[in-house]
């Protein structure tokens, strides 16, 4: 039985491990992107119904609240939804690719069958 580096369909395992690095690194990065882009839909989102529940209350003070709030660019907290969290674990999942591609496997020493 010949032993050699294990081959899945062709593909050696040095391969198959880039291969996984560079998913990491790509989705990542994707995951950081899209994350800064859902957390600006959703606090538009957020905002909108806000704005909308407060039409809807009917209560003169919360109504004047709401008209005076976009005018000095103020909204209640809970509205604005953070990207940093998707940020930092699309930048965690590019590193772990990162870190994989730069591990060296140890070259294999050739044991030398001759003794003088």
């Amino acid at each position: 039985m010949e032993r050699g580096p294990r081959r899945v369909a062709g593909v050696s395992r040095r391969n198959q491990v880039r291969a996984f690095s560079w998913f990491c690194v790509v989705a990542g990065l994707g995951i950081a992107l899209i994350s800064v882009s859902y957390a600006s839909y959703e606090t538009t989102r957020r905002e909108e119904d806000w704005l909308q529940g407060e039409l809807r209350s009917g209560n003169v003070s919360r109504l004047r609240r709401a008209i005076r709030y976009p005018d000095e660019r103020l909204r209640p907290a809970w509205i604005v939804l953070s990207p940093w969290p998707g940020v930092i674990a699309g930048g965690c999942v590019t590193a772990l690719g990162v870190i994989v591609l730069a591990i060296r496997r140890p070259a294999r020493q050739q044991e030398d069958t001759r003794q003088p």
